[in-house]
């Protein structure tokens, strides 16, 4: 079977295309999945990069999230059966309550798990949802890490309710999910993008406002106008070390702050943050639980993910290319 891989140093520059023999018999509790979609994530390149340490000796299969069809089940099984359509979950041991201290908390594509871009998977059947029956495989392959982030960015530490206001930043897959979401609950989304043009694709999206960082770094007082000087009940930090001011600035004293992504680096502790009467919730995707009621949510309503774009299983350096150049809004997929 093909598995795309990176040895040595890691890095893009060391991602190669390789053939290897298909995972040998599944044992007790056991499936085969037969992959047929995978979806990028930007902590997939901060791995592949090297960024928290160089691949072992047996390299590092990147990508957390795919989904694909089962072709095999050991006795015992049954969650599944053969033909069933399934997403893997980000981390295998995460079922439900609270977030183990285990390796699988790094999640797939990681110096602990290997990722998703290979033709086949087995694993054991807790670490698999089904797949609503409106999504393609392409389409719930964008749900394990955003979708479950984006979902847990908005519940996990208490409800959002209706008339609420959520900031989020730029136009990737955890803030577009955040923004459809969102809605779902009848809050009010306001977004930060890099240009005039992406402001009016995200605005044609359903965001209530946004705003254009370039323009207007100081964006975080222009939230402030938006909400009569109050601030929003919950932004959504995105960019890590170069965000993370203006995001605590643009929330209400009492409002909650839920921290996601690293773009920029690793944010530095303030005093700011103690100071500024807003809760701080560090996400770490979430449980298969929370991924079970968010495709509940998603069957009812018919929601499907905005896709940027896709390729297919061989292009994945060129994925990865349009990733790292940020010019994608929503999610960057691959057919297998």
């Amino acid at each position: 079977m093909r598995i795309f891989v990176t040895r040595g140093s890691g890095g893009l520059d060391n991602l190669r295309l390789e053939e290897v023999p298909a995972p040998g018999p599944i044992g007790p509790g056991q499936i085969r999945v037969a992959m047929r979609a995978a979806s990028l994530n930007y902590r997939d390149l901060l791995w592949m990069r090297g960024e928290f340490g160089p691949p072992g000796p047996d390299g590092l299969i990147p990508c957390s999230d795919g989904a694909g069809e089962v072709i095999e089940t050991s006795p015992g099984t049954n969650r599944f059966k053969a033909g069933d359509r399934v997403a893997l979950i980000f981390n295998p041991d995460w079922i439900g309550g609270p977030f183990p201290l285990t390796a699988g908390g790094m999640g797939r594509g990681s110096l602990m798990l290997p990722g998703t871009m290979q033709d086949e998977i087995v694993l054991h059947e807790g670490e698999a949802v089904h797949i609503p029956d409106h999504l393609s495989y392409a389409e719930a392959a964008a749900f394990p890490c955003a979708g479950v982030t984006a979902w847990n960015a908005l519940t996990e530490a208490r409800p959002l309710l209706p008339g609420m206001t959520v900031v989020t930043q730029g136009g990737g897959g955890v803030s577009l999910f955040a923004l459809q979401f969102a809605k779902l609950f009848g809050a009010r989304v306001i977004m930060t993008s890099s240009s005039p043009e992406r402001c009016q694709r995200l605005k044609a999206m359903g965001a209530d406002a946004v705003i254009d960082y370039r323009a207007d770094p100081d964006w975080h007082l222009r939230v402030k106008e938006l909400t009569g000087g109050v601030g929003a009940d919950l932004t959504l930090d995105i960019g890590g070390a170069e965000t993370v001011d203006r995001s605590l600035a643009a929330t209400r004293v009492g409002g909650r702050l839920a921290l996601i992504g690293l773009i920029s680096g690793w944010p530095n502790a303030a005093s700011a943050l103690f100071a500024s009467g807003v809760d701080i919730t560090p996400i770490k995707v979430g449980s298969r639980d929370d991924y079970e009621n968010i495709n509940r949510a998603v069957a009812f309503h018919g929601l499907r993910p905005h896709i940027s774009a896709s390729f297919c299983f061989e292009e994945l350096p060129d994925a990865l290319t349009e990733l790292k150049a940020s010019r994608h809004l929503g999610k960057i997929v691959l057919t297998f």
